[in-house]
C-alpha cells in the first residue's frame, strides 16, 4: 500500500512525502505530470522527522523538485511513483488531459510566497541571508550578490568562488541539495537560448546564476518574470536596469524574466543552472 501527501505546490517546485509499507521507497523515482505531460522528476531522498516518529521507515521519505506548470493549472499536478500504478493526488485536485503550459508567476503567486518567507523568518524557520535573497529574487526576478568578503580573523580581502555561492543560493531556492552545471556562451544569441531553455526545461530550476571573468552588462527588466496580461511589452522593453558584471560579483536571473547580455567582443559568460541533488 501506498500512502502520501502533496503537500505544497507553485508554478515550479513540488513537494510533499510518500511511504510504502514494503519499505521500499528511498530513492525511487518520481514524476510530476499534468495530464498526459510529465512536468517534472524527481526522487524520494528528504529526511522527514515527523514520518520517522511517526513508525514510518527510516523517515527518508519526503521530496521536492522543480516543475514546469502554469499557476492556473497547480490543481491539477499530481505524482506518480515510476514503475508503479501509484499515484498522489492534491486535495481538491481536478485532473484533465491539457499538456503543461509555459511556467509564469502569477501577482498573486508572489504574494503568498513573500507572505510565507515573512513567517518562516519571524519564527526561525530561515535565515536573514536566505531571506533577503528570495525577497529581492522573488519580488524583482535578479538578485546580486558581491564575492569580496573580510577574513574576520585579519580583515584580509577574500574572494569567494562564484561556483560555490551559486550553489548555495540554489539550495536555498529548492530547499535541499543541488547538482550545478555550467555553460558558456558568447553572445546575446547564446545567452537568449540558454535562458530560454532553463526557464521551460523540464528538472531544472528556472534560475540561474551569471559571472565573468570579463566586464560585461546584463540588462533586465525587474519584475518582468511575473505574468502580466495587461502589460505592453515594448513599454516594458524599455525599462531596462543595467546590472555590471565583474569578477567580483555575481547575480542570480529569473529565467523567465526578459533579460539580455552585452559582452566584450571575444568575452565569455558562464551561466550556472541547479537541478536537486538526487544522491
Amino acid at each position: 500500500m501506498i500512502r502520501g501527501s502533496i503537500e505544497n505546490v507553485t508554478n515550479d517546485v513540488i513537494q510533499g512525502w510518500i511511504y510504502s509499507e514494503d519499505g521500499n521507497i528511498r530513492e525511487r523515482t518520481l514524476l510530476a505530470f499534468r495530464g498526459e505531460a510529465c512536468v517534472g522528476a524527481g526522487r524520494v531522498n528528504m529526511f522527514r522527522a515527523d514520518l520517522a516518529d511517526a513508525g514510518m521507515g527510516d523517515g527518508h521519505l519526503g521530496f521536492t523538485f522543480p516543475i514546469s506548470v502554469s499557476p492556473q493549472d497547480l490543481g491539477s499536478v499530481v505524482v506518480k511513483l515510476e514503475g508503479s500504478d501509484a499515484v498522489l493526488l492534491q486535495k481538491s485536485a481536478v485532473v484533465t488531459g491539457m499538456a503543461a503550459s509555459a511556467r509564469e508567476l502569477g501577482r498573486s503567486e508572489v504574494r503568498e510566497r513573500l507572505a510565507s518567507l515573512k513567517w518562516a523568518l519571524k519564527h526561525g524557520r530561515t535565515s536573514q541571508g536566505d531571506f533577503d535573497f528570495l525577497r529581492i529574487l522573488w519580488s524583482t526576478g535578479v538578485y546580486e550578490r558581491g564575492l569580496v568578503r573580510r577574513n574576520a580573523a585579519d580583515d584580509a580581502a577574500v574572494m569567494e568562488k562564484p561556483l560555490g555561492v551559486a550553489t548555495q543560493l540554489f539550495e536555498a531556492y529548492l530547499q535541499t541539495d543541488v547538482q550545478t552545471s555550467v555553460e558558456r556562451v558568447r553572445s546575446s544569441a547564446e545567452f537568449a537560448a540558454e535562458a530560454l531553455r532553463l526557464a521551460k526545461g523540464l528538472g531544472t530550476a528556472p534560475v540561474f546564476a551569471v559571472y565573468t571573468q570579463e566586464r560585461a552588462i546584463l540588462r533586465i527588466v525587474e519584475g518582468s518574470h511575473i505574468g502580466d496580461p495587461s502589460a505592453d511589452a515594448d513599454q516594458r522593453a524599455a525599462n531596462f536596469v543595467d546590472y555590471a558584471l565583474s569578477p567580483e560579483n555575481v547575480v542570480v536571473v529569473d529565467a523567465r524574466a526578459m533579460a539580455d547580455i552585452l559582452l566584450p567582443e571575444g568575452g565569455v559568460l558562464y551561466m550556472i543552472s541547479a537541478v536537486p541533488s538526487l544522491s
